[in-house]
């Protein structure tokens, strides 16, 4: 299958830690996740730490593609 970049859309990531962020995006997903790699002190082989962060889509808005902070996802 082929990656059209004509099938996406730019969306504005509102709140939370990438607050002002525009992602491409294609079929309005409900939600992003966004990650951030955590420094492990000692960390067994092969071990990462990542943070997770969720935004879901705003269905206020029909002009702009937005998503807000969600700061009780899991």
């Amino acid at each position: 299958m082929a990656d059209d970049a004509t099938d996406r859309e730019t969306a504005l990531l509102a709140g939370g830690p990438a607050d002002g962020v525009r992602v491409r995006v294609r079929g309005r997903p409900g939600l992003i996740q966004v990650t951030y790699a955590c420094e492990v002190e000692e960390p067994r082989e092969g071990m990462r730490a990542t943070a997770v962060y969720v935004y879901r889509r705003d269905g206020r808005s029909s002009e702009r593609l937005r998503y807000g902070y969600d700061p009780a996802a899991p």
